[in-house]
């Protein structure tokens, strides 16, 4: 009886773990913004100007995808991360900024990241969380689009994408951002608490009772 009491109270501390589910704090696939060039951004997220374009004062990204410049077709809309203003400057060729800033802690950062598509160079494309940099990724014109996802470490700011150039309007395509915390559920406390009492329990009467097996 021992073993099995202590193999239910692991069970329950492992459903436990299964339970703690993620706490979303960041979330934009783009499919309902408008599509256009020189995408100034929408609740989540602002495209900035960037840094040494040409056209300083407008935004530095495109919203393109189904009907519209779709270079990855089947997947809705999609950030363009070196929009229609670029002229061959570095950097940058677009930035991406979250309207939100974040405090100190650790996230997880997810997005799917493809390459220009359209013959050019080789694209770099920086991740940034605060002064945090999350990930560094140069993709080939011909790279799919992805899945990514990164842990890290912030004391706290804003998520950002850099797309490090040449502007030469042909930049990394960006879709499905998400960033989580981890947060435990009330169910799951309630199940590591269970967990605790059932070994607590079998403890217990392992001491009462020494033949129990």
């Amino acid at each position: 009886m021992k073993s099995i009491a202590f193999a239910a109270a692991a069970a329950a501390a492992v459903l436990a773990a299964q339970a703690v589910q993620a706490n979303t704090v960041l979330s934009d696939n783009f499919n309902s913004d408008t599509q256009m060039l020189n995408w100034a951004g929408d609740a989540t997220f602002s495209s900035l100007p960037g840094p040494g374009n040409q056209s300083p004062n407008i935004a530095s990204t495109d919203l393109i995808g189904t009907g519209f410049y779709d270079l990855f077709p089947g997947n809705g809309n999609y950030v363009d991360l070196d929009g229609s203003t670029g002229y061959g400057n570095m950097p940058y060729a677009g930035v991406l900024q979250s309207n939100a800033s974040f405090g100190a802690g650790t996230y997880t950062v997810s997005f799917d990241l493809g390459g220009n598509a359209r013959g050019a160079a080789a694209q770099t494309t920086q991740v940034w969380l605060g002064s945090t940099l999350v990930a560094s990724l140069t993709l080939d014109s011909s790279a799919p689009l992805t899945a990514y996802s990164y842990t890290a470490s912030t004391t706290g700011g804003n998520l950002v994408f850099d797309e490090l150039g040449p502007s030469d309007q042909q930049g990394n395509i960006l879709d499905n951002v998400s960033m989580t915390t981890g947060v435990p559920e009330p169910a799951a406390w309630t199940m590591m608490l269970l967990g605790v009492g059932l070994i607590g329990g079998a403890l217990r009467r392992s001491r009462l009772d020494p033949v129990a097996g």
